[in-house]
């Protein structure tokens, strides 16, 4: 009797699989066939291919099959005032994660009406619920001065400002900063890391990369290390942006037993200060806090994130409209009052390159969307970086989805048995999500703006050719 239960249960589970190259955190990629209940959304079997065995998705050997991507740092820009969802909002962060590879996202508290409070959250968590997209969206909750824990250590990620960036969440010195971590002893904090007074002191510098020095960085990180360890923080350093005497002190820190984790952002990756020397036009796209480096910083990221130094790749995905991005160029409107900030640029270049190129390096906003092209990053660490597929399993899909899989039950309390998290994200392994992201690794991809999936509309990477592509997403065994 209980053998024909079993057959009847089998019977009623309706199933997806897909076969090919599996590329795990933790070995080299081996051929196999994914079985995914349709029913939970779960893998229920992952084997060697059967002879003769009917597979419903196929791929070849051109082509990866990595545990659905995660991007821990996103920037949706949406709250309660709508002030900012001209540039973003939750479903199209979420639209252009699902084009760009990525399944689960983790998205920043700085916004208008900074996310804070409990019924903050509560807001978040119901519009989140609301649009019901596939690819699921956790929230961080901010810290400021006078902020206060929401629940007890483990129930919560949290983002603190060290230094400010976008937004008005900022803490600037170091005793302020060791009265607020004293309040949040033993909780999972991830940090900005740029001591203030020196980014305010560098103002008058000629590039970003003068305005936000390495020191900047450097100072932030010999004030903040000794207050992790002494209040047990749980820290996440965000898109960290040096190598060289940050590693040093951040490996002292480790050796002590101390619990820090490193993100690096595609941006950090790809650009770097000889690049723009070469072109300062570079500037009015790939401006961000922190600012990228000089190209030893930037081999020593690549080397971090290849030797597991660095645990995540996160965008820092930060949409702002085009014109924001002009922003520099504001100073010429009275010569020129019925254009906008990018016609002014583009009839200056016309006229006067060594003014464009001079007034590209001046300040303007700082940041850009990534999420779109997420995936076709990882191609090219592998295709053109010498990434195993196992490293970018690893930062693009493990430790993504150990970041949030503690708090999926509690972001998402009315999941149903039918459609559950079982073991979360970030492996290929019985009881996991069924979510996947397929990368074809000989498919070039041209990035394009009418494919940008962004409500912000284009891409830093605009016009470039990557040496990948992204084949397919299964999200619970849906393929998309």
């Amino acid at each position: 009797m209980i053998l024909v239960n079993h057959m009847i249960l089998r019977n009623h589970m309706k199933t997806v699989t897909v076969e090919g190259f599996i590329a795990p955190h933790n070995r080299k990629p081996f051929r196999g066939v994914i079985t995914i209940d349709t029913k939970t959304g779960l893998i229920t079997n992952v084997a060697r291919p059967k002879k003769g065995q009917k597979v419903d998705h196929v791929f070849g050997s051109d082509y990866l099959i990595f545990p659905g991507f995660g991007d821990v740092h996103v920037h949706a820009r949406e709250d309660e005032t709508g002030k900012q969802v001209y540039k973003e909002e939750y479903k199209t962060a979420a639209d252009a994660a699902l084009h760009g590879g990525v399944v689960h996202i983790a998205v920043m508290p700085n916004t208008p009406n900074p996310l804070v409070t409990k019924g903050q959250l509560a807001w978040h968590r119901n519009r989140i619920r609301t649009i019901a997209h596939s690819v699921a969206i956790l929230n961080y909750i901010g810290i400021d001065p006078k902020t206060n824990p929401l629940g007890k250590p483990g129930e919560h990620f949290y983002k603190l400002y060290f230094g400010k960036s976008v937004g008005d969440l900022t803490v600037t010195y170091g005793s302020e900063l060791d009265v607020i971590l004293a309040r949040y002893r033993g909780h999972h904090i991830s940090f900005h890391v740029e001591y203030e007074p020196i980014v305010q002191a560098s103002a008058a510098g000629k590039t970003h990369s003068d305005r936000r020095p390495v020191a900047a960085v450097n100072e932030g990180l010999r004030i903040l290390l000794p207050l992790i360890e002494k209040h047990k923080i749980h820290a996440k350093l965000c898109h960290w942006s040096t190598g060289g005497e940050s590693f040093e002190m951040i490996a002292e820190y480790r050796k002590r037993g101390c619990d820090i984790v490193l993100e690096v952002s595609p941006l950090h990756l790809l650009f770097d200060t000889s690049m723009t020397d070469a072109d300062p036009s570079l500037w009015l796209k790939i401006q961000m806090n922190p600012a990228i480096q000089s190209v030893e910083h930037r081999k020593a990221l690549f080397k971090g994130l290849k030797d597991g130094f660095i645990q995540f790749l996160a965008t820092d995905h930060a949409p702002h409209t085009e014109e924001e991005k002009y922003t520099a160029f504001a100073k010429f409107s009275s010569e020129y009052p019925a254009k906008t900030y990018k016609e002014i640029a583009e009839t200056i270049r016309a006229k006067d390159e060594a003014l464009y190129l001079a007034t590209c390096t001046m300040n303007n906003t700082s940041g850009a969307p990534w999420l779109d092209v997420y995936g076709l990053v990882c191609a090219w660490l592998i295709n053109e970086q010498e990434f195993k597929p196992q490293d970018v399993a690893r930062a693009a899909a493990y430790y993504p989805g150990k970041f949030v899989n503690p708090h999926l039950k509690r972001q998402f309390p009315k999941q149903t048995k039918k459609n559950n998290w079982g073991k979360g994200f970030g492996e290929i392994k019985k009881g996991f999500v069924g979510s996947l992201t397929v990368l074809n690794l000989k498919k070039k991809t041209r990035v394009r703006r009418e494919d940008q999936k962004t409500k912000c509309g284009w891409s830093p990477l605009e016009g470039r050719t990557m040496s990948g592509a992204i084949e397919a997403v299964f999200i619970r065994g849906r393929r998309y």
